[in-house]
């Protein structure tokens, strides 16, 4: 045998999203305004062939070298398709002018009233924005790993790339590990990534009725090329690319227990990321009748290369298996700080409170616990989640200082919980397990929405002009609370 080994795969796939609404209105066709739409259909098609390649090459270090290659091609697609004319048009109550009767008889122009378009609630797709896009690439990478000496093991890895729209990059990585004693190893890791825009996010078009800072709008999040996002700054979306160090240790002082602690530094250049929203004006509608669909008042974002972003962290894992009633007893605790920072940015497209989201929408602090127990027929799986505060600026922003300026100093905190999950397993008759558990056992909420100054609906409903109580991203584990279940599995 040549000790050549191979994998060969491909796989295709369609996935369709189907948009719809009932018991609205679409206020701009009046009395002749469906109650039900259909929006269009959103569908992803993508289609992987892959080739890995192995291959064992005996040079003389303390155990032969693994030479790898392999290749990839994918072409991937996303298609918006359009919706029913009411659910994205302007009908004929969109634009109305109002008169006052002057003398019997006589009519004289007072001012104009506007109706938005489209359904309330979302905005279908309309011919301008329905259609098809496509990307393809492919690339082919060559790595080398092996154990150089008894101690020191050692890869390297190249991948060459190419995208039918955004070019050719060569990205690479080098990793070592070094084994000090029997019981403490230390190992570094350091590469460089590229990541191209898909599809999508190059041709995202959506309209909704949102909330931002407790107010209703439409907000419409559109495609870089098009009109309205070229009307506010929108420039063609590029890939980002990465540069990454890490390094950390391995402690095992004990077959039973084991420590790993690493830290690592993540650089990425021309982050692809949503754009702050920019507020649409009369002017502005003048200025290009197409933001019609948003209407005065609402928004505009879209996909951006708008600034860069460091990312630095540590990983803590410590595992501990052991017995408890004559059963495997396997208990893990890991805990990671992590910290994100902009460190370049566009003004005129990343706003100040997505500079303050980025640094502490999620949480700096994060720590699990976990216990695994299995005895004969029976099973227990203990989770114990803790995340560390977090803030939301752009929702809930603090001002300061002059508040005729606006000034935003930060973001409203949200504070630290604890969250468990807790599963019971029996298989009976060797093929049924029935599970009963429950996630977020003991019905845990993230803190409410603290009122502004001089609120009179939170005084009267302790919730915000939209109705909410909890904050809108739902932080790191949900506003839904628990979550108790039972499920029965059949093997065959």
């Amino acid at each position: 045998e040549s000790g050549m080994t191979y994998d060969l795969s491909g796989s295709l796939a369609r996935q369709s999203l189907d948009l719809s609404m009932n018991q609205s209105l679409s206020p701009s066709y009046g009395p002749q305004t469906q109650t039900e739409f259909r929006f269009g259909k959103l569908i992803q098609r993508e289609l992987n062939l892959n080739l890995d390649l192995a291959y064992p090459v005996d040079v003389g270090f303390a155990s032969p070298l693994t030479l790898s290659a392999g290749a990839e091609f994918r072409r991937e697609e996303y298609e918006a398709t359009e919706g029913e004319l009411q659910s994205y048009g302007a009908g004929p109550y969109a634009v109305q002018n109002l008169y006052n009767q002057t003398s019997p008889g006589v009519f004289a122009f007072d001012s104009t009233v506007t109706m938005p378009p489209s359904a309330s609630g979302y905005g279908g797709t309309s011919p301008t924005f329905a259609g098809a896009s496509s990307e393809k690439s492919y690339g082919v990478y060559v790595g080398l790993e092996g154990d150089l000496t008894d101690r020191l093991s050692m890869g390297l890895a190249g991948r060459y790339e190419h995208y039918e729209n955004f070019g050719s990059t060569t990205v690479g990585k080098i990793n070592a590990l070094y084994e000090l004693t029997d019981t403490l190893s230390v190992r570094a890791t350091a590469g460089t990534g590229f990541h191209a825009p898909s599809p999508g996010q190059n041709n995202a078009q959506v309209l909704t009725t949102t909330f931002i800072q407790g107010n209703q709008v439409q907000v419409g999040t559109y495609p870089v090329t098009s009109s309205i996002s070229r009307y506010y700054g929108a420039t063609t979306l590029g890939p980002e690319e990465s540069t990454n160090f890490g390094a950390g240790f391995v402690f095992k002082p004990t077959n039973a227990v084991t420590f790993t602690v690493d830290g690592y530094t993540i650089k990425v250049r021309d982050r692809i990321g949503i754009s702050q929203t920019f507020n649409v004006s009369a002017a502005d509608l003048a200025a290009l009748p197409a933001l019609a669909a948003v209407g005065v008042g609402g928004s505009v974002q879209y996909f951006t290369n708008g600034f860069d972003t460091r990312t630095q962290g540590v990983d803590f894992v410590g595992t501990y298996r052991t017995d408890l009633a004559g059963a495997p007893l396997n208990l893990t605790l890991a805990y990671n700080y992590n910290k994100s920072k902009v460190t370049k940015f566009d003004p005129g497209v990343i706003g100040p409170t997505q500079l303050i989201d980025i640094k502490y929408l999620a949480p700096n602090h994060r720590a699990t616990f976990s216990a695994n127990w299995r005895s004969g027929n029976w099973g227990v799986n203990l989770r114990e989640s803790y995340y560390g505060e977090w803030r939301d600026s752009n929702d809930y922003p603090i001002r300061a200082g002059n508040l005729a300026t606006g000034a935003i100093i930060d973001g409203q905190h949200f504070g630290a919980k604890f969250i468990t999950d807790l599963d019971v397993s029996y298989t009976f008759m060797e093929k049924y397990t029935l599970t009963v558990g429950a996630n977020n056992l003991f019905n845990v909420y993230p803190d409410k929405i603290k009122a502004t100054v001089n609120n009179p609906i939170y005084d009267l409903t302790a919730s915000i002009a939209n109705g909410s109580v909890y904050p809108r991203p739902g932080g790191p584990f949900g506003i839904n609370g628990g979550f108790w279940y039972a499920r029965i599995r059949v093997k065959y």
